[in-house]
This record gives C-alpha cells, structure tokens and sequence, in this order.
C-alpha cells in the first residue's frame, strides 16, 4: 500500500532511502502501524533481500526493544522460532529496527473466516515451535509479555514455520512484579489482573489462549472487562484455591467472602466496588464439548488426539501460575509427542499427522 509518513524529523515515502549502518535500505511499501510506530518493506540497495524495518515513534521504545533484541540474539533465532533482527541504527532522530520479513500473522490468516476451526494437525506444529520459543526465552529469564494472535507470524506462504515477533514489551522476568500492567486483556493471565507475583509462566497463559482461539474460531474467555474474563474462569475451571486468593492482591474487585468460604462477586457489586458496568455474556466454552464440532468438521480425525489436545490446553490454562505446565513438560506432552498415536488402528491419522510437519495442506491456510 502507498506510503507517507510524517515524523517529527522525518518525512518518508516510497522510494526514499533509510541509511542504516550495514547497507541503504529503499523503502517499497508500508505494512503495518501501531502504538510504537510505523513498519516498512525495504530492500538493501546492493541486494535482493527484503527486510521489514520498524520505525520508531519513541527512540526510548525503540532502544528498549533494541536491548531486548541483543539479550535474545544467542538463542538461534531459526531453531527457537524466535524473529531475527540485524541491526538498529539512527536515522534523522528516529531509531528503525531491522528484522527479517515475514508472511502473515496469525491473525491475519484465521480473520478471514472468524469462523474456521483449524485441524489438530496444524495445531499441533504451531504449538511444539511456540513452546521451544517459550522454552528459549525461560531459559534466559526473559518473558514476552504480550503473545498474540498478531505477534506470531508464518515465515512464508506455503510454510507451517511459525515466530514469535514484537519484544517491544518484553521484560527480564527478575524485574516484574505484581504491579506491572502487561498483556492485552483477551490474553491476559489471571495473576497479572488479581495482582500475583509474575513470572514467564504468563506467556504459557497466552499461549494457550492462542491455541484455543485457533481451535475453537474464538476466544475462549469474554474480555470487554477483567471482571467478565475472571467470572468465565470461574464457570470454566471453579473458584480459584484460597492460597491463591490468599496472595491476590486485588482479589476485593472480584471475590468476597460468605462466612469463611469465598464467592465470585455478583456483576452487582463488581460496578458498586470499581464504577464498571459489565456486559453478561454466557459466552464461555466447554473444553470437552469441542470434540464433537471437530469430529463433524474434519473427515481426519481422532478422538484420543483431541482429548490430549484439551488436556494439554487445560494444563496451559490453569489459574494457579504455580501449577501451570512449563515449556520443558508441555513439549513431552502426549499431544506433542503423539505418543498416543502410536499402533495400527491410527496409522492412517498418524500419518497425516507427520505429514503436516512439513506443510499445511492439512488447512486451509
């Protein structure tokens, strides 16, 4: 698409020239906008190769993230499914930041029919490469803090490789603490909103979310306000355990007690404490029900592979961040390993299955 961005210092269309520090880079389009700023197509004159260069609005954002990118550039970017960077420079006052160009985000390829349910095979390949990331970045201390359907994206076209993109908000774990406003609100886990200590455990939280969103066509929880995502975690897995509860701090806005025994505030008393009036919806999902929409869905398809699925997504959304699966136990998971695929009666599936390892034939994509 047509491109004009105009900076404090620096006026931008297609054709001018960035002057990085390892090439000049031409702009050829404009691909995105956010909060942070603008990201372009470029080529490197000299070169074939694209690059997308994000474009900074804060140069203190931008340097924030450039140090993030220089705290994960020994983890090997393509192994751990994690984005490449290759420089950052100065350009007329403005930091830009060069990455390797991508297809489309996950968003983009499931917005086109709000309704697609995606095959257990792909599933699976997306979630074993986001794990490893996860694996990757634990293994460093570092959290994302803000995984999404539009920060995961697809290397190319006709590929079932995915990354995970955007550590803009990424955050060494050692320095969250409760009071720490992370996440956007469809993903965020149930300790960020009642006020637990934090940890990386966050991102298997949205994660999870991810997945289920691509399982189910939507997201799993409501989310116009913190209240009506804590009360559908309340319908979907029971009242959190009193030792949580016990350590949340902003448990009032959203539980009391009866006596000595706790209880979801009513929508009630949720506007009287926080002035927010909330939407009910009884849109909440049941984990188990889904089983019967794939099977009606997908001529391949198996039972006891959907049921390790939605085990393994129960262990990924499980309230209590201490209990929550790790990166290291989700990737020896059944469903990861399809140990329980293993045997005649499911060679056909099983089949599939690796074959869907290597592209996404298996999908719509």
């Amino acid at each position: 698409s047509s491109l004009r961005l105009s900076l404090p210092h620096l006026q931008l269309m297609e054709g001018h020239c960035l002057d990085g520090n390892q090439g000049i880079y031409k702009v050829q389009e404009f691909l995105g906008n956010g909060s942070f700023g603008n990201v372009v197509k470029c080529t490197k004159l000299g070169s074939q190769e694209c690059y997308a260069i994000k474009i900074m609005n804060c140069s203190r954002a931008g340097q924030e993230e450039f140090e993030m990118m220089k705290l994960i550039k020994d983890l090997d970017p393509d192994e751990n499914h994690l984005i490449k960077m290759f420089e950052c420079f100065t350009f007329h006052s403005v930091t830009c930041i060069v990455y390797e160009l991508l297809d489309v985000s996950l968003f983009d390829s499931y917005k086109r029919d709000s309704s697609t349910r995606t095959h257990l095979c792909l599933i699976r390949v997306i979630a074993q490469q986001l794990l490893k990331a996860l694996k990757a970045l634990k293994s460093i201390g570092v959290a994302h803090c803000d995984i999404t359907l539009d920060n995961i994206m697809f290397t190319d076209p006709d590929s079932v490789n995915v990354k995970l993109i955007d550590f803009g908000l990424a955050v060494e774990t050692k320095k969250l603490s409760t009071e720490t406003d992370i996440q956007v609100t469809p993903f965020r886990a149930p300790e960020v909103i009642l006020g637990l200590p934090l940890d990386e455990s966050v991102d298997m939280w949205a994660l999870g979310v991810v997945l289920a969103c691509v399982y189910f066509g939507n997201y799993p929880f409501p989310s116009k306000t913190e209240y009506e995502t804590i009360r559908a975690m309340v319908q979907i897995f029971g009242l959190p355990e009193a030792e949580v509860l016990h350590k949340a701090k902003n448990k009032a806005a959203f539980f009391t007690r009866d006596n000595s025994d706790w209880r979801l505030c009513t929508p009630e008393e949720y506007t009287e404490t926080t002035g927010q009036q909330v939407e009910i919806k009884n849109h909440v999902i049941n984990l188990d029900a889904m089983i019967h929409e794939h099977r009606d869905m997908f001529e391949a398809h198996d039972d006891d592979d959907h049921r390790a699925f939605i085990d393994l997504l129960k262990n990924m959304l499980e309230v209590n961040p201490q209990n929550r699966i790790t990166p290291i136990q989700a990737l020896e998971h059944d469903f990861i390993t399809m140990k329980h695929l293993a045997g005649k009666s499911k060679a056909v599936y099983a089949g599939k299955a690796e074959e869907s390892q290597t592209h996404s034939s298996i999908n719509t994509r």
